[in-house]
């Protein structure tokens, strides 16, 4: 695991030259040479894509362009050579013909002008959801309040509690992704993840405390199999929002299988910068690089690997 610390080192040299009389200090003698950054998700269901971009100096502008469009990349299967990989002018990264299996291990490297730098990454087994069970409650909310001809009226609410149920692979660790869109693909209501145990170690791990307010977030939470590592389990969340009509409330939930390096990279996102993360992951680490975690040799960035298994539900079923 690599963990980067160069954004807090020139944060701390901005602050000194604040505070050290207004002495002017030329940070661009600071300025490090660029770093490569190589990102791809691996996934059965798309090709292998590789974006390969440089690191930017904080204080340079954030849309510069990082793009490197010059670089030579190459690809292994399970240590094999394979290809070299074509780059592709419309999406800007380098695209192969190529589906990755379930298990194999793919090696990556680019080699440019301001470096070399590699990585590698295995795609775990998909984990299919075995059923989804519904409850809900609605109650009258006093943050609803208004008035009207007859007096105050309050609006209702509701929380709509999911049972999802899958068994784990019992061979190896495991590592997930949950997610619960509305049926657009957006991000549904206020999620709370606090009623299950896996989320809330997780969280006494991160951060060192449990909570009792909620653990929230609508883009999806990582969690992995340790508390029920080779059993079937049933992970519980709750979505919580007004109840304005009894209309259709459509949702698709996601779980997603991870590789290791993959669930390290996106639980440091998402503990930090969730609103970062949007669509599907297998599009996530294709854009800026996260600070906290990389497995690239020579540089920053992921290699990750993803499945992921749907089911559809409507809330409307429990909602009276």
């Amino acid at each position: 695991m690599n963990i980067h610390f160069h954004h807090s080192i020139w944060v701390l040299l901005t602050g000194f030259s604040l505070t050290a009389c207004y002495k002017d200090i030329d940070l661009e003698k600071y300025r490090p040479e660029p770093t490569l950054v190589l990102n791809s998700i691996l996934s059965p269901d798309t090709v292998v894509r590789v974006q390969v971009a440089r690191t930017v100096f904080f204080t340079d502008h954030r849309e510069a362009d990082t793009n490197v469009a010059d670089a030579e990349v190459r690809m292994c299967v399970n240590g094999r050579f394979t290809e070299t990989l074509r780059y592709d002018e419309i999406n800007r990264m380098y695209l192969s013909d190529y589906h990755p299996v379930p298990g194999e291990l793919i090696s990556l490297e680019a080699e440019s002008p301001l470096g070399h730098v590699s990585g590698q990454g295995i795609i775990p087994e998909a984990v299919p959801i075995e059923g989804v069970r519904l409850t809900a409650r609605t109650f009258d909310d006093p943050d609803q309040m208004y008035w009207a001809p007859g007096g105050v009226t309050y609006g209702k609410s509701y929380e709509a509690t999911y049972y999802i149920t899958f068994t784990d692979p019992s061979a190896e660790r495991n590592f997930y992704f949950i997610r619960v869109e509305s049926g657009d693909g957006i991000a549904a209501e206020t999620i709370d993840y606090s009623y299950d145990d896996v989320f809330l170690a997780q969280q006494e791990s991160i951060d060192g405390i449990t909570t009792d307010t909620g653990i929230y977030g609508n883009e999806g939470r990582t969690f992995t199999d340790d508390l029920f590592n080779g059993n079937r389990y049933t992970l519980k969340i709750v979505e919580k929002a007004p109840l304005y009509t009894n209309d259709s409330r459509p949702r698709k939930i996601i779980l997603y299988s991870l590789s290791e390096d993959y669930y390290h990279y996106l639980t440091g996102i998402f503990n930090t910068d969730e609103e970062s993360v949007k669509g599907s992951l297998t599009d996530l680490g294709l854009t800026e690089p996260s600070p906290h975690y990389s497995n690239i040799t020579g540089g920053t960035g992921i290699v990750g690997g993803v499945q992921s298994r749907s089911v559809r539900v409507d809330l409307k079923s429990v909602l009276k």
